[in-house]
């Protein structure tokens, strides 16, 4: 049986986070503070031993996960996996998040995940943002050949709130209440751990959206 724990992290924070601007499968450049959060993320890890790092293809995670292993004790393979990049948000992308909260559907999108639809502005729904998540969790676990160990993932916010909530039992149509679970953070940390064969097993969220490593 497997005992694996997996480190999921948002990356750092970006120029279009600081201007409010919607970002999903668009990228903006990491800023100077985004930067220094990844590598205060990476010594704050650097003792943890891991056994693989993930990221999403995106270049904003990819950044974040490459500054947090630059600051590791030790080598640590670390690979790409489509299924964990940010939310399309299709026609929203790049645009100043409070001219879009005067459409109705981006009010669904905010506050009625079960309401909202993506085609409406040519992006994803929260199904599809969950259903690759979840596979591709799936798949790391799968092929981790060690049964025990810790491995980092590196992803975004939108979808790891999903994700994580999900995990914890919380309906995904309730997913973006905060008394459940609040905005995910730039560069905070959550851990799962995995028990199972690596086809059959459980998730269980240790915790989440901690930044008290950036806050010290």
């Amino acid at each position: 049986m497997k005992n694996l724990n997996l480190y999921l992290i948002r990356h750092g924070q970006t120029e279009w986070n600081t201007k409010d601007q919607m970002q999903g499968s668009q990228n903006s450049p990491l800023t100077e503070n985004g930067i220094l959060g990844a590598k205060i993320t990476g010594r704050f890890l650097k003792d943890i031993p891991f056994i693989a790092a993930y990221s999403s293809p995106q270049q904003r995670a990819v950044e974040t996960r490459d500054y947090i292993l630059s600051e590791h004790n030790g080598a640590v393979p670390a690979k790409t996996i489509d299924g964990l990049r940010e939310m399309d948000f299709g026609l929203w992308e790049g645009q100043p998040v409070p001219e879009l909260r005067k459409l109705p559907e981006f009010l669904d999108y905010m506050h009625n995940p079960d309401k909202f639809d993506g085609a409406k502005n040519q992006g994803e729904n929260y199904l599809e943002v969950l259903e690759r998540m979840q596979k591709s969790l799936d798949e790391i676990v799968r092929d981790t050949e060690q049964d025990s160990g810790n491995i980092l993932i590196v992803s975004h916010g939108t979808a790891l709130r999903l994700l994580l909530s999900v995990i914890n039992g919380v309906h995904w149509h309730n997913h973006r209440d905060d008394n459940y679970f609040p905005r995910m953070l730039n560069t905070s940390i959550s851990k799962v751990n995995y028990r199972g064969d690596g086809v059959h097993g459980e998730y269980h969220l240790e915790y989440f959206n901690n930044v008290d490593h950036i806050t010290e």
